[in-house]
């Protein structure tokens, strides 16, 4: 199988290529991004264009599946705000370039942040994209999401599964971890909210498993029950008085257009409306995480402390 990769360049498009190398089914790996890729992934091909160029369309010819790292990018810096709308013209711009070739698979894997504010309980997939009440960064999310179910149907022979992942963590997937240690974590009110993590292992096996199983159709990818915030806050040593969210998102505003930090108000905002995703359906085709959240936050913290 030769695998085409979107949006290689990152933690989790660096662990997806190097675990596609290993797999003795996969016969090549190319990754595409905008970005340089430094250092440079050993076997995979790497070619740098933005999705909106008509240059990289070629590979598709000697391609069998592609795997569009659609929503997966953490949040920009002020000064590249405008990206986000390139993320969303560049999953135009693919799905344009699939329409015209014969490309039979497709996994395109989107932030659970898409959902948006949901009813208590469990997310299915089956609930309605409201990402667009959440601020700017799920609100792209839910753009990304809509424009992949309103064109995708108009290429029927491409069998597309679509993975809808919780926060990812690790030791390559650490920002989640590095904002909330970095300041407060408790806000007033919201400390038996939960926010869903999934290990950076177990969502490269999730995409590995949609591709080898041939899975279609919206999957969410999540570890097991997700962690309140007041269990979050002890694990990175902020377990001080709460504070009104109004004063955690003003803060994030600050240092987002201030300090340089890459947390805006409206990822703020998505974390503290993150609910338990159901990931039943996932399961029940066969995919099961190895790590808990417990060890998913626990792996991205010892990274983070060690480079400190």
């Amino acid at each position: 199988m030769r695998v085409l990769i979107t949006g290689v360049v990152g933690g989790m498009g660096r662990l997806l290529a190097e675990r596609l190398l290993a797999d003795p089914g996969v016969e090549s790996v190319t990754g595409l991004d905008a970005r340089a890729c430094f250092p440079p992934v050993p076997g995979m091909a790497f070619v740098r264009a933005d999705l909106r160029q008509p240059e990289w369309t070629g590979l598709l010819r000697d391609t069998d599946a592609v795997i569009h790292l659609a929503g997966m990018g953490w949040p920009l810096p002020w000064r590249r705000r405008g990206g986000e709308q390139g993320r969303i013209e560049g999953t135009k711009a693919l799905v344009r370039a699939l329409a015209a070739t014969s490309v039979p698979r497709l996994i395109a894997v989107n932030s659970a942040a898409l959902y948006g504010p949901q009813p208590p309980g469990a997310v299915p997939e089956t609930a309605p994209v409201q990402g667009y009440r959440s601020g700017a960064y799920a609100r792209a999310r839910a753009r990304i999401e809509d424009i992949l179910g309103v064109m995708l149907p108009a290429i029927p022979d491409m069998a597309v599964a679509r993975l809808r992942t919780a926060w990812p963590v690790g030791s390559s997937q650490q920002a989640l971890v590095r904002h909330f240690a970095q300041g407060p974590v408790l806000a007033c009110g919201l400390e038996h909210r939960r926010l869903p993590v999934v290990h950076e292992a177990d969502l490269v096996e999730a995409i590995v498993f949609a591709l080898r199983h041939g899975l279609t159709g919206a999957y969410n990818v999540a570890a097991g029950a997700a962690l309140t915030f007041g269990e979050l806050a002890a694990l990175v040593d902020q377990t001080g008085a709460c504070v009104p969210l109004a004063w955690v998102t003003l803060r994030a505003w600050w240092r987002w257009r201030w300090g340089g930090q890459r947390t805006p108000p409206g990822w703020v905002r998505s974390l503290y409306q993150g609910q338990p995703l159901a990931t039943e359906r996932l399961r029940a085709a066969g995919w099961e995480p190895h790590a808990g959240p417990r060890e998913a936050v626990g792996a991205a913290l010892e990274a983070f402390q060690a480079g400190l």
